[in-house]
């Protein structure tokens, strides 16, 4: 998105603040915020080495040809030396220093060397690798605050919900833990998300230093869901079935049947809850993230449908196979997608009138499912197949109103002044019955 030095500037400042905020709140409840965590990274011990991994990927596809591996080399070489000092003084080896003063190290380069197009596209590549850094720093603090902000968790509700589901976590929990290759499979997808959102990044992103950036893409996306899905995990706490009913935390969850047996519960409520687990469950961004990579590598290749198809099924098996989430917070979590990428897509179309309202429908699509979830949890357990209908029915209109913005041509609607018209031949056929 060609957004010029303004526009960057502007981006950078919200962000900037963004993080200021974020560590002033984490400062007064005496937690390590982002500016903590992200200093530690650069001389410490850095943590999460899968997102750095992914910032560096993405910033060396976004930056000129002729430096990827000037960059790559430098960082390999800086990587090398923090590691050969742990391993001097006998600590286990990691990555994550390398890449931060590797990324500044090209960033000074860009502004006193580079000139022209060729400043401009570094100085973006590795904004666009730093950025997704620094936002992962942002939800790592954002995480322990959920933990603050809320003493109990309502996944007593969202657990008697998943019965008109058929209870999908208990099902695939049992059928990935007696599976050592479906484990390694899915925990390898799990903490890899960012890395398989580079990879998208790559098929879209490869050529921006000579033919600009599209005015839409999956970092976009992937940044905007994370700004704005951990908000909800404030409004409806939930902490996952391998932590409310299974043996993940010892001594923190009330009932170690996880995936075993399903719970007894009689008449749910907001129950207390260690302090020490986030509740980062409603929706489940794991799913949403994955399904930005699926919506995006189906924009591409054959390969790129391959990888986010994969990518999609994986995550969903993760999330569910390992006790993280419940299957209404994966359906929370797509819906939560479809929304926000119908507000996204396709920017050259502006903000017609089926946009609008598909996003409006989506909003309150997910609303709803929420409400539903926190206030109908006990006629939903018992209501048989029009509980899973109700249940499912958010995701199926919502996926619709997607394509409808997505892809009009399938669904052969176009959006015109005087309102939706129907080409081609059921527009000659209507318009023989309208002459009846």
């Amino acid at each position: 998105m060609e957004l010029g030095v303004r526009g960057w500037s502007l981006v950078v400042g919200v962000l900037a603040a963004f993080v200021v905020v974020i560590q002033i709140v984490s400062s007064n409840f005496d937690i390590r915020g982002p500016v903590d965590l992200l200093a530690h990274d650069f001389v410490g011990r850095p943590g999460i080495g899968e997102i750095k991994m992914a910032g560096l990927i993405l910033a060396l596809v976004c930056m000129p040809a002729r430096l990827r591996w000037w960059v790559l080399g430098g960082v390999l070489a800086l990587e090398g030396v923090w590691n050969l000092q742990r391993v001097i003084v006998g600590n286990p080896g990691t990555i994550g220093n390398g890449i931060l003063w590797g990324l500044v190290g090209t960033a000074v380069f860009a502004f006193w060397k580079l000139r022209g197009a060729e400043k401009a596209a570094t100085l973006k590549a590795v904004g666009l690798g730093m950025m997704l850094i620094v936002m992962g720093r942002v939800g790592d603090a954002w995480l322990v605050l959920s933990t603050k902000a809320n003493a109990t968790v309502l996944d007593e509700y969202v657990e008697l919900a998943d019965r008109a589901l058929g209870s999908p976590s208990w099902a695939v929990g049992r059928v990935v833990t007696d599976s050592a290759f479906l484990t390694e499979v899915c925990s390898r997808v799990y903490v890899y998300l960012p890395v398989g959102a580079a990879v998208i990044a790559f098929f879209q992103l490869r050529n921006v230093a000579r033919d600009g950036f599209p005015r839409h893409h999956i970092v976009r996306t992937f940044l905007i869901i994370g700004m704005i899905g951990p908000i909800v995990y404030f409004i409806f706490p939930v902490v996952g079935p391998t932590y409310a009913f299974g043996h993940e935390l010892a001594g923190a969850g009330w009932q170690d049947v996880w995936p075993w047996v399903s719970p007894d519960i009689t008449e749910p409520v907001a129950a207390p809850y260690s302090q020490f687990i986030a509740r980062n469950c409603m929706p489940s961004l794991h799913t949403a993230w994955a399904m930005a990579i699926f919506l995006h590598g189906w924009r591409g290749s054959t390969a790129s449908r391959i990888f986010g198809t994969f990518w999609l099924i994986a995550t969903t098996g993760a999330t569910l196979g390992f006790g993280f989430h419940y299957a209404v917070d994966v359906l929370a979590g797509a819906v939560f997608t479809l929304t926000l990428e119908a507000a996204l897509t396709r920017p050259e179309t502006g903000w017609t009138k089926i946009r609008m309202g598909v996003v409006a429908m989506g909003a309150a699509m997910f609303a709803g499912l929420l409400a539903l979830t926190r206030y109908a949890a006990m006629e939903l357990a018992t209501g048989g197949a029009a509980a899973t209908a109700l249940l499912l029915a958010p995701l199926v209109f919502t996926a619709a109103g997607f394509l409808l913005v997505e892809r009009p041509e399938l669904l052969s609607v176009e959006d015109r002044p005087g309102g939706p018209t129907f080409p081609g031949r059921r527009r000659r056929i209507f318009a023989q019955r309208s002459q009846v």
